[in-house]
């Protein structure tokens, strides 16, 4: 009894912080929220993540190797592949190349002494080197691409909400570009890459940049088939002069039913998914709990005929 009940009072201690911590994370939460609504109230100001940053040293002293591959530094593909993963600033490419130019010698290396050390034939140490050096090079692309979806994702599933509040924006008397930076700074708490991206036109804009180009970067920027699709819905109303709140209203009904559809196809596949798991984690334990009792009765009965 004295073990139960102090059991019981280290589980109700245990709920109570718990819950206490709740309690205070959500108080914080709704205080840090109120406090970058008013922080936004300024429409003028550049956020952070937009301007150029120094970088750490330890990334710059990354980036001096990447000039052993001057032509992939340059390269305008890998820029906007960084750009679509989120990686804005000018020295992205720099850190990148020589990430990978890191990552292949030292996994190369790694491979070379640890079938030294082993004593393997010399064919084996040069396999695993090859493969190690290859392991290496694809790292870093496929790190890129993990972002690249990740954000994608993010950005396909707040677009058709934005749009809803771009055609509120729109029917209330608001320009593009106002339109553009209001639902930049809505949806700043739901989804921060959509926010960026939409001031980051705004503001390419602002610059002296054209409407078209600026909305063009976004789709290059993103990569998402959705936002292409926008784009290309925008500059036509731009071009012809036809209503842009109708024509976003339309597409923004167009991308609730692809993000219904969506989710269906994703709950149809679970079925699916659930075969693994259930055939080699779940059954056989349910065969050991439903046939043990009869197979050991069975054993007994086998074991008396044979004493017996």
């Amino acid at each position: 009894m004295l073990y139960i009940v102090s059991l019981l009072i280290a589980l109700a201690t245990l709920t109570a912080a718990v819950g206490i911590s709740f309690l205070l994370g959500t108080r914080r939460r709704l205080s840090q929220r109120l406090e970058d609504i008013r922080g936004d109230s300024s429409d003028t100001v550049v956020p952070e993540e937009l301007l150029e940053q120094q970088l750490p040293i330890l990334l710059r002293l990354v980036g001096m190797f990447g000039w052993i591959l001057p032509t992939q530094i340059l390269s305008d593909g890998i820029r906007w592949e960084l750009a679509q993963a989120g990686y804005r600033a000018l020295q992205a490419p720099n850190v990148f190349v020589g990430a990978r130019v890191l990552l292949t010698a030292g996994f190369a290396l790694a491979g070379f002494i640890a079938t030294t050390a082993l004593h393997r034939v010399r064919g084996e140490v040069l396999l695993l080197t090859v493969v190690g050096a290859a392991i290496g090079y694809l790292a870093p692309i496929a790190f890129l691409r993990w972002r690249q979806a990740k954000r994608r994702e993010q950005i396909m599933l707040a677009l058709p909400d934005a749009l809803d509040l771009m055609v509120i924006c729109v029917e209330a008397g608001l320009g593009l570009n106002a339109a553009l930076l209001n639902v930049g700074r809505e949806v700043r708490r739901n989804s921060p890459a959509l926010a960026d991206e939409l001031r980051m036109v705004n503001h390419e804009m602002r610059a002296g940049m054209s409407r078209v180009q600026a909305l063009r970067n976004l789709a290059f920027r993103t990569g998402v088939d959705e936002v292409r699709a926008l784009v290309a819905v925008l500059v036509q109303s731009d071009r012809f002069g036809t209503s842009i709140a109708q024509a976003l209203r339309t597409h923004a009904h167009g991308l609730r039913i692809r993000r219904r559809q969506r989710a269906e196809e994703a709950a149809r596949k679970t079925p699916v998914k659930m075969v693994f798991p259930l055939v080699f984690c779940i059954f056989p334990e349910l065969l050991v709990v439903i046939l043990a009792p009869g197979m050991l009765q069975l054993f007994r009965a086998f074991l008396d005929m044979a004493t017996g």
